[in-house]
């Protein structure tokens, strides 16, 4: 497994490639783009810090990661873009393209389809935007935009990431794994973090924490009745996310014994933005542990160490509420 490591300047590449990152992925917010559009940024990312912020970075990075044979994916990954904003993403694609970067990181298909009608010959991969929740919407992007990669949606457990990988075996699979957690669906959330603070939201941080219900629905869109027992297991994981919330470091590096089993490609470390020295705390840690599962060892015996080395590392105990995939801690010990 690889690990997918956030990017935001090139003078962290060689730190980061030290520690273990095999790919990385990153963004781009110029000025002229933020003149025009100061609420919407380019990749999920608002302005600040998180991007690079002219085109010479970008293949000054691409450059040297190329260098020490590791991949570079450029993020443009909003939900959708009017048509108005496509002028402008034209020369942001074609700097990106003529920087060098190994692949688009995308989740409109919208976008996706002009990039096809104008030929653009390079590689696209989903992001979680995208929400992949079942094979079908995999082929559709497989097969309708050529995409290799595809990162699965945080909220999906382990037995349907199991099943998804099976239905997928030449597509390169991604997986969150540690940093930023949310329980609302990033494909699906148009909310606006900015909305946080005591004299707008005063029972909440932002807006991400409103309380919400979940309903069922047929294939043919008819409301489905179903039992206590089904509800509770459909809301239990996201009442635990709606406590805690966003970025209070949670983890799922339990379940790499599970990941390794079903093939999944690359783990995904959240964190554009944040120190370098908290990025390479995270790629240390996981790729001890992928070191470890490289050279075998029993699943019970790997949950106690990753526990340990989770420990020692974060200077913190391994917290189910904290958990990515609970359901590791739970039938686990």
């Amino acid at each position: 497994m690889k690990i997918l490591s956030p990017l935001d300047y090139a003078d962290d590449i060689e730190s980061l490639a030290e520690a273990g990152s095999d790919e990385f992925f990153c963004g781009l917010l110029d000025e002229e783009w933020y003149k025009k559009y100061p609420v919407i940024s380019t990749n999920r990312r608002p302005s600040g810090k998180g991007h690079f912020r002219n085109f010479d970075q970008l293949k000054n990075s691409v450059e040297k990661a190329h260098n020490l044979g590791l991949k570079v994916y450029f993020t443009i990954n909003e939900h959708y873009y009017v048509n108005g904003q496509f002028e402008m993403l034209k020369p942001h694609i074609d700097n990106a393209v003529l920087s060098g970067v190994d692949a688009l990181i995308l989740s409109d298909y919208g976008l996706m389809a002009w990039l096809r009608e104008n030929r653009y010959d390079i590689p696209i991969h989903i992001s979680t935007g995208g929400t992949v929740f079942n094979w079908r919407t995999a082929k559709f992007y497989c097969e309708e935009f050529g995409a290799e990669s595809i990162t699965f949606p945080r909220h999906l457990e382990l037995e349907e990431l199991k099943a998804l990988v099976e239905k997928l075996p030449d597509v390169n699979t991604s997986v969150f794994i540690l940093n930023s957690r949310c329980i609302n669906v990033d494909g699906f959330c148009t909310f606006q973090h900015g909305l946080a603070g005591k004299k707008i939201m005063p029972m909440f941080r932002n807006a991400c924490m409103l309380p919400y219900s979940v309903e069922v629905f047929s294939a043919s869109g008819e409301p489905l009745t179903i039992s206590s027992a089904q509800r509770e297991k459909v809301l239990s994981r996201q009442k635990v996310w709606e406590w805690v919330h966003v970025d209070d470091h949670p983890c799922g590096a339990c379940a790499l014994y599970e990941f390794k089993e079903m093939g999944i490609k690359s783990l995904k470390v959240v964190g554009r933005g944040n120190p370098i020295e908290r990025k390479i705390k995270d790629i240390v840690f996981l790729k001890n542990l992928v070191s470890v599962l490289d050279e075998g060892i029993l699943k019970q015996d790997f949950r106690e160490k990753s526990r340990e080395l989770y420990k020692s590392t974060y200077d913190r105990p391994c917290r189910k509420h904290m958990c990515y995939f609970p359901s590791v801690m739970r039938y686990h010990g």
